[in-house]
C-alpha cells in the first residue's frame, strides 16, 4: 500500500507544473474583440513579463445582447467574462511559452450610451478599464484545473483603453423607432503615462529649471563683482 501511495505522489508532482504567482500585471497592450452575438471572443494581453493571447466563448453584455434594441434605449457596453468564457490559448512568461485552458473573471468596465434614431449602422466610442484575476492549466488538464494545485500561473490584470462599439440597422418598427442589432466590440488597451509618474517628471523638470535659473544668477553676480 505504501508503495502505491508513494508512486502516486510521484506522479502527481512529476505531471503538474509548479504555478507562477505574480503581482498585478499592467496590460500596456493588446485588444480584445466579439463579432456577432453568437460569435465567440478573441484577445490578446501583453504586459512586462507576460502575454497571452487566447480566445473563447466570450462574456456578457447589453450591448451584445441587442437583437431588437430600439433608438432611445440606453444600452451598457461592459463586458464581464467568467469562468470557462475566457477560453484556451498562449501564455508567455518570461519568455517561457505554454498552451493553457483559462480559468478566471475579468472585467472590461465602461459607460452606457444612448441610442439615436437614425437609419444608418451607428459606432460608438468611450473608454474602459480592465481588472480581473484569471489562472490558467495545462490543456491536458482542462477538466481537473484548479488554481493553485496544477494551475502554471496566476495573477491579477489591470488596465485600460478606448472602446469602440459597431451596430447594425436593421429598419424601422411601427412606431418609427430604428431598430439594431449587435455587429461587434472591440476594447484596445492604451498605455497612458501614469499620474504619479506625471507628477514626478515635472517635479524633477521644475526642480532642474530652478537648478539651471541660480546658476546663471549666480554667474551674473559674480560678472558684475569683477567689473566692479
Amino acid at each position: 500500500m505504501s508503495k502505491i501511495l508513494i508512486g502516486l505522489c510521484a506522479f502527481v508532482m512529476l505531471t503538474i507544473t509548479p504555478a507562477v504567482h505574480a503581482d498585478t500585471v499592467i496590460i500596456t497592450s493588446g485588444s480584445y474583440t466579439t463579432s456577432g452575438i453568437f460569435g465567440g471572443a478573441f484577445y490578446t494581453f501583453t504586459g512586462s513579463g507576460f502575454s497571452l493571447t487566447a480566445s473563447g466563448p466570450g462574456g456578457s453584455s447589453q450591448v451584445r445582447n441587442c437583437i431588437t434594441c430600439l433608438s432611445g434605449q440606453t444600452v451598457g457596453a461592459s463586458t464581464s467574462i467568467l469562468g470557462q468564457g475566457l477560453g484556451s490559448g498562449i501564455v508567455t512568461i518570461n519568455g517561457v511559452s505554454q498552451p493553457v485552458f483559462l480559468l478566471g473573471t475579468l472585467n472590461l468596465s465602461d459607460g452606457s450610451f444612448t441610442l439615436p434614431a437614425v437609419t444608418t449602422n451607428p459606432t460608438f466610442t468611450a473608454s474602459f478599464n480592465l481588472s480581473g484575476s484569471i489562472f490558467g492549466c495545462p490543456l491536458a488538464q482542462a477538466p481537473f484545473c484548479v488554481e493553485g494545485f496544477n494551475s502554471v500561473f496566476s495573477t491579477q490584470l489591470s488596465g485600460s483603453g478606448g472602446v469602440v462599439v459597431h451596430l447594425l440597422f436593421s429598419g424601422l418598427n411601427a412606431n418609427g423607432q430604428s431598430i439594431f442589432s449587435f455587429g461587434s466590440i472591440t476594447y484596445t488597451i492604451e498605455n497612458p503615462l501614469p499620474e504619479p509618474l506625471t507628477i514626478t517628471l515635472l517635479a524633477s523638470g521644475l526642480i532642474g529649471l530652478a537648478a539651471k535659473i541660480r546658476r546663471s544668477h549666480k554667474k551674473a553676480q559674480k560678472s558684475t563683482k569683477i567689473q566692479l
